[in-house]
């Protein structure tokens, strides 16, 4: 029967701390991928409704969402151009056009942003089971002492 040395006991610590490490970084990068996921779906969500304004008459009557699932009701004035965010509590009227390339392009740059979360987080879960034999085998060991 082999003994644990101390050598394995700081090895095992260092596998563990890295482990654990890796499992906060994983879980992290989980919830930006949830967070990246729901922008696109909001943002999806804003370029129809903006390609659906172009095709209103001015006039319409619409329902605009006021917080708590109450709306009011309103009349669309201009059906050619929309006011969006620009960053930084700025915003500018734009063309539909525009508005519809420009929420597009952010909706290219999270899902680029996905893939490098996603890149990460199958590293991260190479590395842990790379580091996981090791760990385990030292734990046996330390059970048969």
């Amino acid at each position: 029967m082999e003994k644990l040395t101390s050598e394995d006991r700081q090895r095992l610590q260092r596998i563990l701390a890295e482990l654990g490490d890796y499992q906060t970084t994983a879980d992290l990068l989980r919830q930006q991928l949830s967070i990246l996921a729901s922008s696109i779906s909001e943002l999806s969500v804003t370029v129809e409704t903006v390609k659906t304004i172009k095709g209103l008459k001015p006039d319409t009557e619409v329902l605009v969402p006021i917080g708590s699932d109450s709306f009011a009701t309103a009349k669309v004035a201009l059906t050619d151009r929309v006011i969006t965010g620009l960053g930084a509590n700025v915003v500018a009227e734009r063309s539909v056009e525009d508005a519809v390339r420009m929420l597009e392009a952010r909706i290219t740059e999270l899902g680029q942003a996905m893939e490098q979360a996603r890149q990460e987080l199958e590293k991260l879960g190479e590395r842990i089971e790379a580091l996981r034999p090791e760990a385990e085998r030292i734990l046996k060991k330390a059970k048969e002492e």
